[in-house]
């Protein structure tokens, strides 16, 4: 048998409710997760902020010669994925990272459907992302509303919590009293999800979790890595 372990690693959030979805987000994860023939699967929780334990000391702690999947529990790339996820796996010689969840299509369906009992009635439709200053994220999260907005054939804007413009509280106040459509593409409770309740807006989507889709879309995202780790075997 040979031994894998795989990390899931969120960013961390001080609301027990985000913490809970986070952690049940894992246990979908692992049992839903297919172990291919003599592989040995070992599951890890790891973070990069807030909570502990933090990604590096989990990593550090496993052996160098087994392979190691990193998942990153994140809606889109940005410093995390590009600094912290990069740098552990550049100092594990055999850990790969996973892709982040914005990189397919299935989200699309996911906020459509959340989007379908509202949208009769919204004026304006705006998806809303945590933000990061990083171009690759922000044209993730731009090409999901992109997708979005010709899934329910009308324009879908962008608006973040923070690191990016425009701001999704300025957003619903330009708005100048329509009915704002904010469609959370946050993964989990906590502050910045609080914080788009607070915009006052029209309607304000829940986080994605709890969803069996959104756990299975990481799934998928852990599988193709794992593959690739396997692939680098047999060469």
């Amino acid at each position: 048998m040979q031994t894998v372990h795989i990390i899931a690693a969120s960013h961390g959030t001080d609301s027990q409710i985000g913490q809970a979805q986070i952690n049940e987000l894992r246990e979908q994860i692992a049992t839903t997760f297919p172990v291919p023939d003599g592989i040995d699967l070992r599951w890890h929780e790891a973070y990069v902020d807030v909570q502990q334990p933090r990604l590096p000391e989990v990593l550090d702690a496993l052996p160098r010669e087994e392979a190691v999947v990193l998942v990153p529990l994140l809606v889109a790339d940005g410093f995390h994925t590009t600094e912290d996820f990069a740098q552990a796996a550049a100092s594990h010689p055999r850990a790969v990272v996973a892709g982040v969840l914005a990189t397919g299509t299935e989200l699309v369906r996911v906020l459509a459907d959340r989007a379908a009992a509202h949208l009769e009635q919204a004026e304006t439709v705006v998806l809303a992302a945590a933000g990061t200053r990083m171009r690759i994220g922000q044209e993730q999260i731009q090409t999901l509303a992109q997708r979005l907005g010709e899934e329910l054939n009308r324009e879908v804007a962008v608006a973040y919590c923070a690191g990016a413009k425009p701001e999704a509280g300025e957003m619903v106040r330009a708005a100048a009293g329509e009915k704002v459509l904010l469609l959370s593409v946050l993964l989990a409770e906590g502050y910045f999800q609080n914080k788009l309740r607070s915009t006052d807006a029209w309607v304000v989507t829940s986080p994605l979790l709890p969803d069996a889709n959104i756990a299975q879309c990481f799934a998928e995202r852990a599988q193709q890595a794992l593959a690739r780790v396997l692939l680098d075997d047999e060469k």
